[in-house]
């Protein structure tokens, strides 16, 4: 990996962190005005508020990802339930603190403003999914535009060495950095994650998988789960890139588009 000038004392300081928590990472980076853009308006309003009298200087959005250990994904039960889907449970909360830890040093070291991985427990605390929209910033509008990756038929980011597999934080900041995206990936013809999920195929019909998926999981924090959690769709998909069937007809320049921490 040979990072442009202006990025690597970013890729350095996400480099150090990655190694310091023994995870594998992705960064890309979009243009800010491209970004904001692209938000729901409720969400471009949250992100008016987070970045205060700053907002007007920004120029660059840093997406960072972090993967999922194997052994976390493979934790997530296909059918029924289980007691070792607190495996990608527990890694879920550890992504969320490396990633917030993360991104907290990449934006001192880019004078800008970061938006943290995740609102754990929200499933519980709002009445409709839609509830949530205005509490954060979407962090898969910047992945998708910095090139991290494509937006699945799942509606997860999907980066071509680690499926959705991943979880991601969002660092703002008025360095007018070099852009690596956006993703011109896709999901070709698989259909992994939808014969996976029944609250997916729902939407097919017209229903709002999104409140689905919030009130499944809810559903599972009752049986024991202990976090806002399901997985099945990521399982689904790390399984279809194993097959080789749903790599096989991406562009190796996709791949290489963002920069890799292995």
């Amino acid at each position: 990996m040979n990072p442009p000038r202006r990025l690597r004392s970013v890729v350095e300081v996400f480099g150090e962190e990655a190694g310091r928590w023994g995870l594998r990472g992705v960064l890309g980076v979009a243009p800010f005005d491209d970004v904001y853009r692209a938000l729901m308006p409720i969400q471009g309003r949250r992100l008016e508020e987070l970045c205060g009298d700053a907002l007007t200087s920004m120029r660059s959005a840093i997406s960072i990802a972090y993967a999922y250990p194997r052994e976390a994904v493979e934790a997530i039960p296909l059918q029924g339930y289980r007691e070792s889907w607190n495996i990608y449970a527990e890694a879920y909360h550890r992504l969320n603190e490396a990633l917030n830890e993360t991104a907290e040093r990449v934006a001192e070291e880019v004078e800008g403003v970061y938006i943290p991985a995740t609102l754990e427990g929200i499933a519980g605390e709002v009445d409709r999914v839609e509830d949530y929209y205005g509490a954060t910033v979407s962090h898969r509008v910047a992945a998708e535009l910095a090139g991290v990756g494509w937006r699945g038929r799942s509606g997860l980011i999907v980066n071509p060495r680690y499926a959705s597999a991943i979880r991601l934080a969002t660092i703002y900041t008025p360095r007018p950095l070099p852009s690596t995206g956006p993703s011109e990936g896709s999901c070709g013809g698989c259909r992994a994650c939808l014969e996976a999920c029944p609250l997916l195929r729902a939407e097919r019909l017209g229903e709002d998988y999104r409140e689905l998926c919030r009130r499944y999981i809810l559903a599972l924090e009752a049986r024991g789960l202990e976090a806002d959690v399901c997985g099945r769709c990521v399982r689904a998909c790390v399984e279809s890139f194993d097959s080789g069937y749903m790599g096989s007809h991406l562009n190796p320049a996709w791949i290489e588009r963002p920069l890799y921490i292995d």
